[in-house]
Parts: C-alpha cells; sequence; structure tokens
C-alpha cells in the first residue's frame, strides 16, 4: 500500500492535514492517506500535526484550547514552505478543517487516523463520527496513547485500530524468540517507524510474525529511494511517505509487477 503522510512543514507535495492535500492525493490515486487529529475546545476533531499552531499557522495559542470558529479564521499553510524561501499559501490561504469533512473529501480512500489528543472525549468524538457516517472499513485509527485506543475499541469494536508502542514492543520481542503464536492482538495493523532506539525494528522476522497472525505492517516515514527500495523488497505491507508519487513511480516500474496489499482486519 502507498500512504501519503501529511507533513505541514514542507516535506511533502502540498501541505499535509488540508483539504487541498487530501483531494490532491486522491487524485494520485494513494492508497491510503494520513492524517492527525485535536479535539477542539468545542468538540470538533479538526486536521493539524502539533498540538499548537505557531510552526503551521499565522496564529499561536494550542488547538485544545480554541474553538472551531477560532481556529477557522487562520491560515493553516501559512508557515509551508517547498524550500525554506518560498511561501505560495500565504497567497492563497488554506483553512482548517474537520473530520467529517476530510471523511467526506476522500471518498473511498482510506484514511489512517492518529488521534493526538490523550481526552476519552476524542475518542468518543472520533467514534460518533465513524459510525454516523459509514466509514467503519475505511478508516484505521492509532494513538500513542493507549487509554484513548483502548476507549475508541470499546466504542467502536467494528473499526481497526493500530498497535500502540508497548503492543508493538511485545510482538518484536516476541518474534525474536518466536514466540508471537502466544500473542492475542487486539488491533489489526502496526505502523512501525524504521528505527525504534537504534533498533531495526522492520525486519524479515517481524514481518513473519506479523503475517502469522494475520497483522498488516506500515514503515513510516520513508522518503529516500533507497530506503523506499528497501522496504519494497522486504516486502512489507504499506510505505507510509511525504513522497508518494515517487513509491508510485518504483511500483509501477518493478518488472515483477508489485501489487499493494490489502488490510485484512481480525475478527
Amino acid at each position: 500500500m502507498v500512504i501519503a503522510h501529511g507533513n505541514d512543514c514542507g516535506n511533502g507535495l502540498y501541505p499535509g492535514n488540508t483539504i487541498l492535500y487530501l483531494q490532491k492525493m486522491v487524485a494520485l490515486g494513494v492508497d491510503g492517506i494520513e492524517a492527525d487529529l485535536w479535539l477542539t475546545a468545542d468538540g470538533h476533531l479538526v486536521l493539524l500535526h502539533d498540538p499548537d499552531l505557531e510552526d503551521s499557522a499565522d496564529g499561536s495559542g494550542y488547538v485544545e484550547n480554541m474553538t472551531l470558529a477560532q481556529l477557522r479564521e487562520l491560515n493553516v499553510a501559512y508557515h509551508w514552505s517547498p524550500d525554506g524561501e518560498n511561501y505560495p499559501y500565504r497567497e492563497h490561504p488554506l483553512k482548517i478543517i474537520t473530520i467529517e469533512e476530510a471523511l467526506e473529501s476522500v471518498g473511498n480512500t482510506l484514511m489512517i487516523l492518529e488521534l493526538k489528543s490523550a481526552k476519552y472525549s476524542a475518542a468518543e468524538a472520533l467514534s460518533e463520527v465513524i459510525q454516523s457516517t459509514g466509514k467503519q472499513d475505511q478508516v484505521i485509527v492509532s494513538s500513542f496513547h493507549h487509554g484513548v485506543v483502548r476507549a475508541f475499541r470499546r466504542l467502536s469494536p467494528n473499526v481497526a485500530t493500530g498497535a500502540v508502542s508497548w503492543e508493538a514492543a511485545l510482538l518484536y520481542f516476541a518474534q525474536l524468540i518466536r514466540a508471537e503464536s502466544l500473542l492475542a492482538p487486539h488491533y489489526q495493523t502496526m505502523q512501525l517507524p524504521m528505527f525504534h532506539l537504534g533498533l531495526d525494528v522492520v525486519t524479515a522476522g517481524t514481518l513473519r510474525a506479523a503475517h502469522k497472525l494475520n497483522l498488516h505492517i506500515s514503515v513510516w516515514t520513508v522518503n529516500s529511494r533507497a530506503d523506499l527500495q528497501h522496504y519494497i523488497d522486504l516486502g512489507v505491507d504499506g510505505i507510509v511517505t511525504d513522497r508518494p508519487d515517487i513509491l508510485m513511480a518504483m511500483l509501477s516500474n518493478r518488472e515483477s509487477g508489485v501489487t499493494p496489499k490489502l488490510l485484512s482486519q481480525n475478527s
């Protein structure tokens, strides 16, 4: 799977977490789109990478301390630059969008949604949106906050979730002694970094163990051609990248014709 990464700082093709980015990635034909979610002061889930506004918008303060109306007044692509010198969206501002607007804009394209908020109410809000929009089979929900993920799994058991850090670590160490069969994962996917604490965590052994448990593994964030080629050859299920155009070109040029694998959710 080719998964577009929502970068807000200029590493990608367009400002991440914006309606323009989502529309362009759908038009490009990616298999999935990664986005980041925060809960506003008045209970709306909005797309933005960082908790504060200074690095992306022409404003200041924390997203969770502001209302949706206040956030709508800002240009969330104000600081986005492809080269550190030009800022094309200062003349063409982009507004913050809600999760409802995001899901509507991507159609049937898979979204990988990272809940940045540590609040239980964020899990409640996301569960309500997904269930009410009928997008249960078109999203994967992840978070670094185990309590949030646990709450979401309880509220929406029919929606795929990603492993939290300790769950991923448990599988990694279990596969070292081929003890992965002892695990009973409550997640369906693992979004793993290329390295963690100096360890190469996405290995043939990790893939073997994950696939034995019917788990889907994606690696993030992979941008260089050498790294992209490495993970293509390794056979990961998905690659998260700021440059999906390059990855798609590499896949299409492979003589063997790599076909992106589809997510298979555990029952």
